[in-house]
């Protein structure tokens, strides 16, 4: 799977990771391709800072995520030591308090100076319009200009939208140039949104209505949204994330582990075969996700054997 990182600085890169590495792991491959000390990097995801000790699954890191690498200056602990010797003017000492106070301020841990850097950072707003489902007796769609942070989710604007025009958060759906949908779990930035930008809303029906005509594309774009499913092993391995589309057959699970198992040693599949079980049940690989019933970060489990008489 692949991460995108952004330094403070603006310098972006993506980069492959194991799904089962370590946050320290994959600092160490930022240390050897981007030359940069582990101790003076600090990841921060979805604005928690990353554990050495976490992985990507406690992580819930997906493919494409977005993570900030915040670089500590390297010689900035001797520079400090040699101006505290100096004697301070008034304005230095005022402008010391000043920070001092703006600290106090701040979430989480107030001398981290890393935090210091990330939650005092100015935050710049973005103005996006929002093209809403037309009224019937409407025959133009109407719009609505909001100012966002390209740092939060797409699910965090869907929240933002409900607060402001009432729509459920579980039924928008949002298309950008009307084919790529945003995912909850990615940040605005990710789709390389900029100032003006139009954003189409659509409503999933919460019922299941007969379609009308005008309803028939809806439905399938919004089919055909991602699910992300947990598989978990029955040879020891940790559980991990994958995402699927639900009109895929249970067969293309199997060819992602196949390919998952070639990518990275430390994944292993039973060398004498196996099935999957979902909700108790064997699944039928030649029918689909959605056939099977199954539902956002359900679990799939990996079940070592063969199936005889059935698919």
């Amino acid at each position: 799977m692949d991460l995108k990182f952004e330094t403070q600085k603006g310098e972006k890169f993506t980069m492959e990771i194991g799904y089962f590495d370590t946050v320290l792991e994959v600092k160490e491959k930022i240390e050897k391709y981007k030359k940069i000390p582990i101790s003076k990097q600090t990841l921060v995801y979805n604005g928690k800072i990353l554990e050495d000790s976490g992985d990507v699954e406690s992580c819930v890191l997906l493919h494409n995520s977005y993570v900030r690498l915040i670089v500590a200056p390297i010689h900035e602990d001797n520079n400090n030591n040699n101006n505290n010797n100096k004697p301070k003017s008034p304005e230095k000492l005022k402008l010391q308090q000043q920070q001092q106070q703006q600290q106090q301020q701040l979430p989480g841990n107030h001398e981290d100076p890393l935090l210091l850097q990330i939650f005092s950072h100015p935050v710049k707003k973005t103005r996006i319009i929002l093209r809403l489902p037309s009224p019937k007796s409407s025959a133009s769609a109407q719009k609505l200009g909001i100012d966002v942070d390209l740092n939060d989710s797409v699910e965090h604007l869907k929240k933002k939208l409900y607060q402001i025009e009432g729509f459920p958060a579980h039924q928008q759906a949002l298309f950008l140039s009307k084919s790529i949908e945003l995912k909850d779990n990615r940040h605005l930035r990710e789709y390389e949104i900029k100032d003006g930008c139009e954003i189409d809303v659509l409503l999933k029906q919460s019922s299941a209505p007969k379609p009308s005509s005008g309803m028939k594309n809806t439905m399938l774009t919004t089919s055909s949204k991602k699910l992300q499913v947990i598989v978990l092993p029955k040879c020891g391995t940790k559980k991990f994330m994958l995402e699927v589309n639900p009109m895929e057959k249970v067969q293309a699970l199997r060819n992602e582990l196949e390919k998952l198992q070639q990518q990275d040693r430390k994944f292993k599949l039973p060398s004498e075969g196996y099935f999957f079980i979902y909700k108790h049940n064997v699944m039928e690989e030649k029918e689909t996700f959605q056939w099977h019933n199954v539902r956002q970060h359900d679990t799939i489990e990996i079940f070592n054997g063969s199936i005889t008489g059935g698919s």
